[in-house]
């Protein structure tokens, strides 16, 4: 994980020397020799981060490591933000005359800067020199000889022999499973079945039932179990595979020769092969080894025991199986079965305390039986309040406690990139819905995201995203309505392991207990909603002031929403405005997020600390009773993701919000007062978020603004009655962006019936959507006819249809005919005469009108027919 922060950290070198920064600033040999140093101590981490589960004084070095990296990349982060803001104040001095006295002033800030980004540098290089020469101690090997630690093999190494004295919870599993495999009986293809699940949650044992079960024995001549792991050697498999079958290989050894003796083998006899624990992602691998298992007679079947998705989805022919966790009932007789056993008495009150600590299981068997173990021999209620107290990442990991070793295996298999995103996700509290938006940017702002030649980021934490989904590393994910996962938890246990990772780097802050805050602490959730008085909420914000002040490390600050309505607390909660952000400049993501109670707390002193934050990559603000954002926001270079939502009060954004050449979001959803976007918004070329976009009839606030622009996601055109004709509204080059699945099209309230535009009818025919567009809605729409781009059913893929108060429309458009439309809402549109393109099977009913409509909502539409028409 130290890893994927030193690579930002050689990131910004390269590139700051590619700009020549170095030789400007009289740094260039010693930034060189600090990327030289680094590169020797990446060489070595592989090894290290293996070796530091069991190893104290590798992980120690890692810490310092990790510091180190965390400060250079602040150092080199400031030299980028300042050598801009000075060339840009070089620039404009250029062009404007200037007093001698600010020149003077000018360079001595240049020298000055010179001086002290030199000094710093050439520190943060001594710093790493010293930790480089301390790994030599530790004998790591370089890379590409790295040993990987994971769990011991000999541990890992399952058979087919069931060593359970009883199974608790998966007589359901096993009856399907064995159900599809006596049905599959006069398949002539290979029957492929993976069972799916994270670490610990009992795939090995249920194929070990299914395995053992008496019909499974009936049912196949030969069954066989091999265990894969990690080495997924076809010749290794091959070899094994002949010798569960009674045969031997040792005589052979050339692959051609071993799967000539197993297909002679296995010819004529109906099989079935366990291969258990697969981590195998190379489908190459696995079509070598299918080639030789290919031969037996109708009916044989393989099953497959992973962790991955992918893994199921290279090697499986049939839907896989994902394993669930145990209820809480049997959840808890395996613990107990473990915890009491057979012949010890059940003590009442250590039962009550039992059933909590059970809660720490999440339905995962291991940690039922290794918390149920662990308590064998612990008679006292404190010995066993102190467990239910305690964090699973700080029980000891010995012999009965295999928990976390166990599920670290499916950490050590990724990427290191992978890796630091999911430790990051340990700021989020447990079963919290997280959103996948959301952590991508934060993923981001944090730069754990590396490049991936010209794909956007965004691209690439979607590709890390869903790594991490098909890795079961998340869970519970949730699709909108367009079958895009936007949401996602993780298993308790999962967010366990990673807390255990991060240690004192993350941490969530709640309520009614003592707040300490760790030193080094990187990324701080300040969880608000557990909260019951006003008093909780004031020792929260004191005590965190005090155990903040002293540290400036922090990167990520979420302040979550507070959901209440009763007024001691709200009147409590405006008080909040005096906790203490000002000397948090390392940050690069901060989120305030406030409560929707009527009265909302005031931002000044929040706005006026954001001008210092000159590293902040994400800034989020929410429920805020704010009329402006100040002009100094335009000074945060860096800043590549604003979110400001539900401020109903927000008039005006910066003026020069065009100088923020890193912004790539911008979401201005829930501001209703927001009269005017800032002049040239069109110079943001990497924007590909603008949820909101009011048209202005001045130059450099035009529709125009949009023609340059590669737009993501949902975008809302306000004020189309600014757009003077066809021309000006195709210059927004809608067609274009194909990356758009959400388009609102809106005239503003006030332009009434007195005022139609002339040419308003070209003017939507010049708007015309890309293809791709799901989701489209059109309001106040004052022509007396839609577009030939919704009558000739260009949008084939809309999924959602709006149309509100186009009061003065006599056509409605043929949207029956659109192939995938779900949802149609249309109200307002009292002048409709027409139905355009309605069909009717011999006059009985709809025809092929809305073959996947699911939803309709219609109000002021005058047609008596309509009703038929839209009958579900």
């Amino acid at each position: 994980m130290v890893d994927a922060v030193l690579r930002v950290v050689l990131q910004n070198i390269n590139s700051l020397l590619q700009q020549e920064f170095g030789l400007v600033w009289g740094v260039d040999r010693e930034m060189r020799r600090l990327s030289d140093t680094l590169d020797t101590i990446r060489d070595v981490l592989e090894d290290a981060e293996m070796k530091q589960f069991k190893d104290k004084a590798i992980k120690c070095w890692l810490k310092k490591l990790k510091d180190a990296a965390y400060d250079a990349d602040d150092i080199l982060d400031e030299c980028a933000a300042k050598a801009l803001q000075l060339e840009e104040t070089q620039k404009r001095n250029c062009t404007n005359q200037v007093s001698n006295s600010f020149l003077s002033w000018f360079n001595f800030e240049k020298l000055m800067f010179r001086r002290k980004i030199g000094q710093r540098i050439k520190d943060i290089r001594e710093r790493f020199d010293d930790i480089a020469d301390a790994r030599s101690k530790f004998h790591l090997n370089p890379r590409g000889n790295a040993v990987e630690w994971t769990f011991e093999t000999s541990e890992r190494e399952t058979t087919s022999i069931l060593t359970e004295p009883r199974v608790y919870g998966r007589d359901e599993d096993r009856e399907e499973i064995v159900k599809i495999l006596v049905d599959n009986i006069n398949n002539p293809e290979l029957l492929v079945y993976p069972i799916i699940g994270i670490g610990g949650l009992g795939k090995t044992t249920l194929a070990q039932l299914v395995y053992n079960d008496e019909r499974v024995k009936n049912q196949f001549e030969t069954r066989n179990w091999v265990c894969v792991s990690d080495d997924f050697d076809v010749k290794r498999l091959t070899k094994a595979i002949i010798e569960t079958m009674g045969g031997t290989a040792s005589d052979l050894t050339e692959l051609e020769s071993m799967q000539s003796r197993l297909r002679e083998m296995l010819s004529r006899r109906r099989f079935l092969l366990v291969l258990d624990d697969v981590w195998n992602e190379n489908q190459d691998k696995w079509d070598k080894l299918k080639f030789s298992l290919t031969c037996g007679i109708q009916g044989c079947s393989i099953l497959v025991t992973t962790r991955l998705e992918k893994v199921a989805s290279i090697m499986g022919t049939f839907p896989a199986h994902h394993l669930k966790g145990l209820s809480k009932d049997d959840c808890w007789a395996l613990f107990k079965q473990r915890a009491f056993g057979d012949g010890r008495e059940e003590i009442a009150n250590l039962v009550v305390i039992g059933k909590e600590i059970v809660k720490k299981c999440g339905g995962v068997p291991l940690a039922a039986k290794a918390l149920g173990s662990l308590m064998r021999f612990k008679n006292t209620e404190t010995e066993w309040l102190f467990v239910k107290d305690s964090e699973i990442w700080d029980l000891p990991e010995d012999e009965e406690n295999t928990i976390l070793p166990a599920l670290r295996l499916s950490y050590n298999h990724l990427p290191s990139h992978l890796r630091q995103c999911f430790a990051y996700c340990s700021i989020f509290p447990k079963d919290h819905r997280i959103q996948k938006e959301q952590l991508v940017h934060l993923w981001m702002a944090n730069g754990f995201i590396p490049s991936k030649g010209k794909m956007e980021l965004e691209d690439i934490g979607n590709e890390i995203f869903n790594e991490l989904v098909w890795r079961s590393f998340f869970g519970d994910v949730e699709k909108n309505d367009y079958l895009n996962v936007v949401i996602c938890k993780m298993h308790d246990l999962v967010h366990d392991l990673a807390c255990s990772i991060m240690g004192k780097e993350c941490l969530t802050l709640k309520t009614s207990e003592e707040i300490i805050v760790p030193k080094g602490i990187r990324h701080l959730s300040l969880e608000l909603e557990n909260m019951h008085s006003s008093d909780d909420l004031q020792m929260l914000v004191a005590s965190t002031n005090e155990s903040l002040r002293k540290f400036q490390t922090i990167r990520t600050l979420l302040v979550n929403r507070l959901d209440v309505y009763y007024r001691p607390f709200s009147a409590a909660y405006l008080k909040f405005q005096n906790f203490n952000i000002s000397n948090r400049r390392c940050l690069r993501a901060l989120e305030l997020s406030f409560s929707s109670v009527s009265r909302r707390p005031s931002s000044a002193a929040y706005l006026t600390h954001l001008r210092y934050f000159i590293h902040l990559r994400y800034l989020k603000l929410s429920f805020m009773s704010i009329s402006t954002l100040p002009e100094s926001l335009s000074n945060l270079k860096h800043l590549q993701t604003l979110l400001v939502h539900d401020c109903p009060c927000l008039q005006k954004l910066p003026a020069h919000m065009s100088t923020m050449s890193s912004l790539r979001h911008l979401d201005i959803w829930g501001c209703e007062s927001l009269r005017q976007m800032p002049i040239g918004i069109g110079k943001l070329i990497h924007l590909q978020t603008l949820s909101t976009f009011i048209v202005g009839k001045k130059t450099g606030y035009g529709i125009n603004e949009l023609k340059g622009l590669n737009l993501r996601g949902q975008l809302h055109i306000r004020d189309l009655e600014n757009v003077k004709n066809s021309v000006d509204a195709k210059e927004a080059n809608l067609m274009e962006k194909r990356n758009l699945n959400w388009l609102t099209l809106s005239w503003s309230p006030h332009n009434d019936q007195t005022h139609i535009q002339e040419n308003v009818d070209e003017v939507l025919e010049g708007l015309q959507p890309p293809a791709s567009i799901k989701r489209l809605k059109m309001e106040r729409y004052r022509g007396m006819k839609f577009p030939r781009w919704m009558e000739d059913l260009s949008l084939q893929n809309l999924v959602d249809v709006e149309l509100r108060d186009c009061s003065r429309c006599e056509n409605f458009p043929p949207l029956g005919h659109l192939p995938f439309l779900k949802f149609l809402y249309v109200s307002g549109m009292d002048s409709v005469r027409f139905l355009l393109g309605v069909e009717s099977d011999n006059g009985d009913g709809l025809g092929k009108e809305f073959p996947l409509l699911e939803k309709l909502r219609k109000r002021g539409f005058p047609l008596p027919c309509v009703n038929d028409y839209y009958s579900l």
